[in-house]
């Protein structure tokens, strides 16, 4: 049987990750465990994409990883594009643990500028839409700050 908890040495430090638990198929199907007395996880594994409204807005997370999600544009003919976002755990006041992820590009580069590292707690808050100093547009202007976990 296969560990609940999945354990990855990076940079000299212990990381776990719940990875549930993975069965071979390959073989006969009668030697696999009975589904309906398996224990639900409480972690959801669909990611919703966080689109923050109001100057203010923030999240409680753990800093997941950069990745690259299909995301659908706002234009007047949306089409799927590929979008580098920042993926975060957060947990919700049942205490389950779901995905949410964000691909503003001053969100993503702070986290990737600054090393954030997986695992690292994290306040972050929307502070509303700052005017690019570049062009005549405004993008969404984030606060990013570690959180001390006290256990």
């Amino acid at each position: 049987m296969s560990e609940l908890v999945k354990t990855e040495e990076v940079t000299g430090v212990a990381v776990s990750r719940p990875m549930g638990q993975v069965f071979d198929l390959t073989g006969s199907i009668v030697d696999l465990p009975i589904l309906s007395e398996a224990t639900e996880m409480p972690l959801d594994l669909m990611s919703d994409y966080w689109t923050p409204e109001n100057a203010g807005e923030f999240k409680n997370v753990f800093f997941d990883r950069i990745d690259v999600s299909q995301v659908l544009t706002q234009d007047e003919t949306p089409v799927l594009i590929d979008l580098e976002c920042a993926y975060f755990l957060e947990q919700d006041d049942k205490r389950e643990i779901k995905s949410v992820r964000n691909g503003s590009k001053r969100l993503v580069g702070a986290l990737l500028a600054q090393n954030v590292q997986r695992g690292t707690a994290l306040k972050i808050t929307y502070m509303g839409k700052k005017k690019n100093r570049s062009n005549a547009f405004k993008s969404d202007n984030w606060s990013v700050k570690p959180l001390i976990i006290n256990i």
